[in-house]
């Protein structure tokens, strides 16, 4: 159901590229408003570019390698990075893992119950995906690393609009441990058919 209220399973797996540019906000920088690029290929690779004020802050994943700023990246922000990529691609990811899903009954977000179902990414990194039952739509998604420095990562999504068939949350709103962190607003959305090779290295 949830797969079909993101265009049904060709255009969830037509997705397996995608980039978006929008806006962004951020703690770091208060009252501004500053530029994101993202691509996402599957299965996990990410590429995600953010600039403020001139100076871009450039993000990728590549499986289980991670960099930022051009250096790798661990911990926290390869975790980071990980929880991104997978929630880019909930949808199929809920497809493709059932045998990995967790049922973890209802949750109230915002007035609303909604059914969390739960998957891991990898050893240690679990992503939960609360969905609406009247609607199949992903409205919330949780993101924790478990063991070592405790992180979770909370995203909300709204204006929900069809982009060559599939489905694409143009609002997120986003937190860290419990604090808001900003929001994303997308402006444009892609489903291209290839990506430069050089998208997702250092």
């Amino acid at each position: 159901r949830c797969v079909e209220a993101y265009g049904g399973p060709e255009a969830v797996a037509r997705a397996a590229l995608r980039r978006e540019e929008g806006t962004v906000t951020s703690l770091l920088h208060p009252g501004q408003r500053g530029r994101i690029v993202r691509a996402y290929a599957r299965p996990g690779r990410l590429r995600v570019e953010v600039t403020f004020d001139g100076e871009t802050e450039v993000r990728v994943l590549d499986g289980e390698r991670g960099w930022r700023h051009g250096q790798p990246a661990q911990g926290p922000h390869l975790v980071s990075m990980v929880l991104q990529a997978g929630r880019l691609d909930l949808p199929a990811l809920l497809q493709a893992w059932p045998g990995r899903l967790v049922d973890r009954g209802t949750v109230e977000v915002e007035g609303k119950r909604l059914r969390a179902l739960e998957l891991e990414l990898r050893p240690g990194v679990v992503l939960e995906a609360d969905l609406d039952p009247a609607t199949g739509r992903i409205l919330r998604s949780r993101g924790r690393a478990e063991g070592g420095m405790p992180v979770e990562f909370v995203t909300t999504y709204g204006d929900f609009r069809a982009v060559k068939g599939l489905v694409v949350p143009f609002h997120e709103g986003n937190w860290a441990n419990g604090s808001t962190t900003g929001e994303t607003v997308l402006t444009k959305v892609e489903v291209p058919e290839t990506l430069p090779d050089a998208t997702f290295r250092p």
